[in-house]
């Protein structure tokens, strides 16, 4: 690993904080994997152990690019001129950038780079397809659960955030001239009053600098001879069981379904998520379920359907699997994030199963694979098929058998997502 806290250059990159994890062998300039982590613009930070890519640079030959960037407040300020407010996002084209004129001196070719993250870093690379910087600093993306391009909930957004920062002000005493006053309290002071308070801040639309105003037309209306959109080949997915961690204690799907907003046609989901139904054995688990789809398989369906339809090269996975060292709760299933450890080869070794280590290679040779030559695919065909990892095992089960990959198709996995399709139309024209 090769760290990089202040590279050389101009003033503005002394905020840039880079890993890079080379091959220990062999010559020549490899592909570049440039990871951007989640953590719902609130917190994250590449020194999590999770997302060492050593194993996978030395596994797969290929070199592996971890930036941090700034979250919170101090990455996404509210009440700002929009063009300044998305400064997290503004830090990741900013170590592009810099990849793009450094890592040849580190054994990357800066022509062959594939971006990947997971949740809110897959909702920063669906930022960086929309409104695409230029030139293009990438030629592939994958996407793990997570996307930018679908609102599907009233929730989070620029009034929340303007708020928040109302609220900071106050707590901070910075009402008058805000910037200048919050720029001397400390830094562990602010974010104190962030967390007791519950104040969220996150992207807004800025005039198309980072952040689309309506980046599902982007994708849409990307045939145009004048989009902004990067039209690279894309390796799209999500986890059976993404929504577990957030439903503990939830056991009332009525209630559930009225607090997002669908109470008026909760039979619709409830005929759809009966319990008794594989896998849906109460209310939380039907919660689970709902969530699952409404958050993640579906909008992935939907970025992989809309991303095929205007003739992007597609591709599609699905992540179903559950091992004793990964599992955070008894049922938890293939949840949010479980998949990254497989990916990244950071799953604890000395506990492993034989499976978890054949599931994880495959992982890593589908994600190098499809780095080493996007437009040949990750190993199996564009949507509708689907490259599925894991084969379902769980926790207790005999695993002899089963297969670290096989294919699908996407009807069999998809078969709830016609539930969710009006609703995410209604936000069609708009952003966050």
């Amino acid at each position: 690993m090769i760290h990089l806290p202040k590279p050389a250059g101009p003033e503005s990159e002394d905020c840039l904080n880079l890993n890079i994890f080379t091959p220990k062998s062999g010559s020549g300039s490899k592909p570049v994997m440039f990871w951007i982590y989640g953590g719902n613009f609130a917190n994250g930070a590449t020194s999590f152990p999770l997302y060492d890519g050593a194993s996978f640079a030395a596994e797969q030959d290929v070199v592996v690019v971890t930036a941090n960037y700034r979250t919170n407040v101090f990455g996404f300020p509210g009440d700002v001129p929009r063009e300044e407010s998305n400064l997290g996002l503004l830090d990741q084209r900013l170590a592009l950038d810099w990849v793009q004129r450094n890592i040849a001196h580190l054994g990357g070719d800066p022509s062959k780079v594939t971006l990947f993250g997971e949740s809110t870093g897959a909702e920063c690379i669906d930022a960086l397809l929309t409104v695409s910087p230029d030139p293009l600093p990438f030629r592939a993306a994958i996407m793990e659960s997570g996307q930018g391009s679908i609102k599907y909930l009233p929730g989070e957004d620029s009034s929340t955030y303007s708020k928040s920062w109302q609220t900071l002000l106050r707590l901070t005493e910075c009402t008058s001239d805000p910037l200048p006053c919050l720029r001397k309290v400390p830094a562990a002071e602010i974010k104190t009053a962030i967390q007791n308070n519950s104040l969220a801040f996150g992207p807004v639309a800025d005039g198309n600098v980072a952040w689309a105003t309506a980046p599902r037309l982007n994708r849409l209306n990307s045939k145009t001879a004048n989009s902004s959109y990067a039209r690279v080949p894309l390796l799209i997915g999500s986890n059976a069981d993404e929504a577990k961690p957030f439903a503990i204690g939830l056991n009332d799907t009525d209630q559930f379904l009225w607090k997002v907003g669908f109470g008026l046609t909760a039979n619709r989901f409830t005929d759809a998520y009966p319990v008794g139904a594989p896998d849906i054995h109460n209310q939380n688990d039907q919660i689970a379920a709902i969530a699952t789809d409404l958050v993640y398989h579906c909008t992935t369906a939907t970025i992989a359907n809309d991303s095929s339809f205007v003739d992007i090269p597609t591709w599609r996975y699905f992540f179903n699997a559950t091992f004793p060292n990964t599992e955070i709760f008894k049922g938890s299933g293939a949840y949010h994030s479980a998949e990254i450890p497989l990916v990244f080869g950071t799953y604890e070794g000395s506990t492993a199963t034989v499976f978890e280590e054949q599931v994880s290679r495959a992982m890593q040779k589908s994600w190098a694979g499809f780095a080493k030559n996007p437009s040949a695919g990750p190993g199996w065909d564009q949507v509708p098929t689907i490259g599925v990892f894991g084969d379902d095992v769980r926790v207790g089960m005999n695993d002899e058998g089963k297969k670290p990959l096989k294919t699908a198709d996407s009807s069999n996995i998809d078969s709830r997502c016609g539930l969710y399709e009006g609703i995410y139309n209604q936000y069609i024209y708009s952003t966050y």
